[in-house]
């Protein structure tokens, strides 16, 4: 009897486990456009145009940002860790550039060799106004307001009479 009723703690505890050592994986994500490289070596610079670049890639994950002229199909690889900031293993854009008459003009590929690392400023913007600690934020508005009934309750009179 004593077998018999271990047996499902002991599967329940080793299926716990088994969960909780899953979730600590790593997994790769793909963000962003899913390259498919025989329809992106399809695009043929002075045949193809922005009709026919739709129809084969679909459409653009970014046009561009001043004109319509290059259209941008961005994807990213990344591994995906707990606790962790995802790490990219692969990054690819395909940029596409057309001329006046929409018919592509070049076809330029860049990966992950050609991205910069920023660093934005740390400096705060400052704001006008108080700085209120947790306890003044919760508690500043009590007493400021009269017993009075809302406007429109019955028995009083809004600002129009």
């Amino acid at each position: 009897m004593i077998f018999k009723t271990a047996l499902p703690a002991r599967l329940i505890a080793v299926a716990t486990l088994a969960v909780g050592l899953g979730a600590c994986s790593d997994t790769r994500m793909v963000r962003g456009y899913v390259f498919d490289k025989e329809l992106a070596a399809a695009i043929q610079p002075g045949v193809d145009n922005r009709d026919s670049v739709t129809s084969t890639l679909g459409t653009p994950t970014l046009p561009g940002e001043f004109n319509d002229a290059t259209w941008y199909y961005v994807s990213t690889t990344v591994r995906v860790r707990p606790v962790f900031w995802p790490d990219p293993k692969e990054h690819r854009v395909l940029a596409i550039r057309f001329n006046d008459a929409g018919v592509v003009e070049d076809i330029t590929n860049y990966d992950l060799s050609h991205t910069r690392t920023i660093t934005p400023v740390a400096d705060k913007t400052p704001t006008r106004g108080r700085e209120l600690n947790i306890f003044q934020q919760i508690f500043m508005n009590v007493g400021r307001f009269s017993g009075q009934a809302p406007v429109g309750a019955e028995g009083t009179v809004g600002p129009n009479g």
